[in-house]
C-alpha cells in the first residue's frame, strides 16, 4: 500500500467523522446497537480511536526495519477496555475524541521517510511492513464504515 494512500484514506475518514457530527443528532441513534449483539456507532467509532492511539504509541514508533515486536495478546480484552464507559459518553465528545486520535495517526506516518515506510519487521512472529500493516488497518476501517451506513440506510 502507497503512503499517499494511506494518507488520502486517513483524511477521508476524518471528514466521514465530520459528516456523522451531521447524520446523527439523535444520542439513542449513536448508541443503539448497529445490529443485534453487535456494537453501537459509538462503540465502533470508540473501537477504532483507541487502535488508532494504540498504533500510533505502541506500533509505530518501532515499526524499524529488522524489529522484533511482541504479538499483541488478547485482542478482545482490548476491544472490550476501548469501548468500556461509551454509553454515559456524548457523541460528539467520542466523534472529537475519534477525529483527534485519526489526525496524529496521521501526522506520525506522514513524518515516516520513504525508506522507513517499507521497513520489514515482524510482529508477534509476522513478517511485514508499515505499507503492509497500514494496509491491512485501511480493511479494518472499511469493515467498520460498512456496518455503519448500512445502519444508517
Amino acid at each position: 500500500m502507497e503512503k499517499a494512500r494511506v494518507l488520502e484514506a486517513y483524511k477521508e475518514y476524518e471528514v466521514y467523522l465530520t459528516s456523522l457530527q451531521t447524520a446523527i443528532q439523535d444520542e439513542t441513534v449513536a448508541h443503539t446497537p448497529c445490529t443485534e449483539g453487535k456494537w453501537s456507532i459509538a462503540q465502533i467509532i470508540m473501537h477504532l480511536a483507541e487502535w488508532d492511539r494504540f498504533v500510533r504509541e505502541e506500533r509505530l514508533p518501532y515499526m524499524k526495519e529488522g524489529s522484533n515486536l511482541a504479538g499483541f495478546g488478547d485482542v478482545d480484552e482490548f476491544n472490550r477496555k476501548a469501548v468500556k464507559g461509551v454509553e454515559e459518553m456524548k457523541f460528539s465528545e467520542i466523534l472529537a475524541h475519534a477525529q483527534k486520535e485519526r489526525a496524529l495517526l496521521r501526522q506520525a506516518i506522514e513524518e515516516l521517510d520513504e525508506q522507513n515506510w517499507h521497513a520489514r519487521f515482524s510482529a508477534g512472529g509476522k513478517e511485514t511492513s508499515p505499507a503492509v500493516y497500514f494496509g491491512g488497518m485501511l480493511e479494518h476501517d472499511h469493515h467498520h464504515i460498512e456496518q455503519i451506513n448500512s445502519f444508517l440506510t
